[in-house]
């Protein structure tokens, strides 16, 4: 599989701060506290302190998470490896998507596999971690997955936090997908693990550690969920410093007006960053009067009753997408965090959050994004002469490009409009110093022809289209692999991908996607 690197910058199709962070820029620096690169994460490894007793309390943790499952002997070693207090993580996670959702998920997995290799050292092992987002509620993201082209959907999927969600009408889904893979060599394989993983009986967090498990745990991913009461016991001061105090909101709207007038803040924060989470119904809270009151419900809790339920049941509150970054850096003994530019840009805001609340930032390290095309499309590509920056060009902007310059006729009309502008501008004159009234009736006539003018240059323009008919429909193939959908990181699933290679799949991807080359890959190969 060759790689063809492109800066994220130069693909016009990530946000100015993402850009910046990978490039260091210098206004951004007050904003985290490594930088994303060997030394940046060299620095976190050396400072990184992890309290020993929380620790155990994590390892008890994913004892009983992986309790019945058949752990293999990397998950099995890592899992034991966490004990020690010079074992450290590199994390990623997302929500629970349906069959893992969209491509960038794998390769997140993949890049803190990869990052956890390169950083352990005789010093420190470090073990990568997922980090199953079970408490988001997001249902229209979650409920289907696209397959060669095909949208495989979860019939009736429920409401509420994913992670606790029944598997309700599934099999339909499951049954879906299996159409859609076909007959290739590993499509069987596949069809046997989502009946395996996806059943009714299974809640979704479930299921997805079943699956991620099946296909990542040879590369010992230790896979958290952090909807467990003992975890959110060890995060309950923190919780309750949000409840009397309103940290978050104060720090974000600090970094808000600091990332202004340069960035556009990705999350804005709310006076209290935390749900209620009862059940599947996840409510938010919101100040009313001396207290808060829970969105749904109307619910009204003092400041005291609030705090008198975290202290019962800490299980029951969650924290909201501002504040999970601190929760998972207080009960993992992190040192870098793999996510997507969206994700980077609102951890970028919440550097005053963590020293307010005294928990280290991680360096924040922008997951690898790729393309894919094929060894074919590949040759055409180089036939045409672009550049890979060339192919991220708006396709009717590349194409109006290519076919002025292949053209055999000139299809600008500039000096024309010169002469035009000439012309009118001496006829103004002239009627204008015989009848002044006239004036505005040779403006509107030269308005009327210039019209005529921008007429014929499109005409010309569409010629020369004409004229490279061959060589636009192969650059249109090239292009429509690339971009037909957006990028197909963020539709298509991974599963399209796996049918054909099976496990040997994540290994390509594995050594073509590294974590700490900050550019775009366009990866070609069949």
């Amino acid at each position: 599989m060759l790689r063809h690197p492109i800066p994220y910058r130069a693909t016009g199709r990530f946000s100015p701060i993402v850009s910046d962070h990978v490039e260091g820029e210098a206004a951004l620096s007050e904003f985290y506290a490594h930088r994303p690169d060997r030394e940046g994460l060299s620095a976190a490894m050396r400072t990184r302190t992890f309290d020993p007793a929380t620790r155990m309390v994590l390892c008890d943790v994913l004892r009983d998470q992986y309790h019945g499952i058949a752990v293999g002997e990397a998950v099995r070693a890592n899992l034991e490896a966490l004990r020690r207090n010079d074992v450290l993580t590199v994390t990623t996670g997302h929500q629970l998507c349906l069959f893992m959702g969209p491509l960038y998920v794998p390769f997140k997995i993949l890049n803190v596999i990869r990052l956890a290799r390169e950083l352990s050292t005789d010093e420190h092992n470090v073990i990568p971690v997922f980090w199953m987002a079970t408490e988001d509620h997001d249902r229209a993201e979650i409920d289907h997955a696209w397959l060669d082209g095909a949208k495989v959907e979860w019939p009736g999927a429920p409401a509420g936090a994913v992670g606790r969600l029944p598997l309700t009408g599934i099999d339909a889904a499951v049954e879906q997908a299996g159409r859609v893979l076909g007959i290739g060599p590993h499509a069987d394989e596949l069809r046997a693990l989502l009946n395996e993983c996806y059943r009714p009986e299974h809640t979704l967090a479930h299921a997805t550690r079943l699956f991620v498990h099946a296909l990542f745990g040879r590369f010992g991913v230790v896979i958290v969920d952090g909807d467990d009461p003992r975890l959110k016991s060890v995060f309950a001061p923190m919780m309750r410093e949000e409840i009397l105090n309103g940290v978050t909101s104060r720090a974000v709207h600090y970094a808000n007006e600091r990332l202004r007038p340069r960035y556009q803040p990705q999350a804005h924060a709310r006076e209290l960053n935390l749900f209620l989470l009862q059940g599947l119904r996840r409510e938010r809270l919101e100040p009313q009067g001396v207290g808060f009151v829970a969105h749904d419900t109307g619910t009204y809790w003092s400041v005291q009753a609030l705090l008198d339920r975290l202290d019962a049941a800490p299980e029951e509150f969650s924290p909201n997408v501002l504040l999970r970054p601190l929760y998972q850096e207080t009960i993992l003994p992190n040192i870098a965090y793999v996510g997507g530019g969206g994700e980077l840009a609102y951890w970028l805001q919440l550097r005053w959050v963590f020293q307010a609340m005294r928990v280290p930032m991680p360096p924040l390290v922008l997951r690898t994004s790729a393309a894919f095309i094929s060894t074919k499309l590949a040759g055409k590509w180089r036939a045409s002469g672009l550049s890979i920056a060339d192919l991220f060009t708006p396709k009717a902007e590349l194409e109006k490009r290519i076919a002025l310059e292949h053209a055999t006729f000139s299809t600008s009309l500039e000096a024309e409009r010169a002469e035009h502008a000439r012309l009118f501008g001496a006829l103004a004159e002239r009627v204008t110093a015989a009848d002044p009234t006239l004036e505005a009736s040779v403006r509107a006539k030269e308005a009327f022809s210039r019209k005529g003018l921008d007429l014929i240059e499109r005409r010309l323009v569409r010629a020369a289209k004409r004229q490279q008919d061959d060589r636009l429909r192969q650059l249109g193939e090239v292009h429509d692999a690339l971009f037909a959908h957006g990028l197909a990181e963020r539709r298509d699933n991974f599963m399209s991908y796996y049918a054909a290679k099976g496990p040997a799949l994540f290994d390509e991807w594995l050594d073509a996607l590294d974590p700490l080359d900050p550019r775009f890959s366009v990866l070609e190969g069949d």
